[in-house]
């Protein structure tokens, strides 16, 4: 095997520990803090690509452009990976409060809980997804049903449901309100 394989491959495997560890933090912590399950798995990430760095170095001294990988990129390439991830995670939760703070910013600096409620009910929401996924013709009306026609996004949706599922122990932000 290519010793250059084993460096490519830390800043994965220390996404890896980042993710593994926020979901046991966030088990251990029943889902509660989830901020600090973050910072936790990215601290554990961080030691993980660093200890392997060294490792590596340590294995396989030779080269110059070996060091700057470990010592430059691959550190770099992990804190870009854990950011990605995150903003992953926190879609839905930054989605609506940006929502939020543009109607906020829209009516002066602030909304009423009434004019909330009447952007954001969830039967406008549905409506508006559903009507995204007529128009782009994923799906269709047959009668009262709803029946999908393309499942192109199948595979994207079980992807991100599983990941938000490892996770977080729960396909949505909020099951635990059911």
């Amino acid at each position: 095997m290519v010793v250059e394989w084993f460096y490519l491959a830390t800043p994965i495997v220390a996404l890896a520990v980042m993710v593994v560890v926020q979901a046991v933090m966030l088990r251990l912590r029943r889902g509660e803090q989830f901020f600090g399950s973050v910072v936790t798995g990215f601290a554990a990430g961080l030691l993980a690509v660093l200890a392997l760095q060294v490792a590596l170095l340590i294995v396989f001294p030779r080269n110059l452009d070996r060091w700057v990988l470990a010592l430059l990129a691959n550190p770099a390439i992990y804190v870009m990976l854990a950011y990605c991830f995150y903003n992953f995670i926190n879609l839905g939760h930054a989605s609506i409060r940006i929502r939020i703070f543009k109607e906020c910013d829209d009516r002066g600096g602030f909304i009423t809980h009434e004019e909330l409620r009447t952007v954001y009910d969830d039967e406008l929401i549905k409506e508006a997804r559903l009507k995204r996924l007529l128009e782009g013709g994923d799906v269709v009306r047959d009668g009262d049903r709803w029946k999908l026609v393309n499942p192109r996004l199948v595979p994207v949706a079980k992807m991100v449901f599983g990941l938000k599922k490892f996770v977080l122990g729960r396909e949505s932000e909020f099951d635990h309100l059911n």
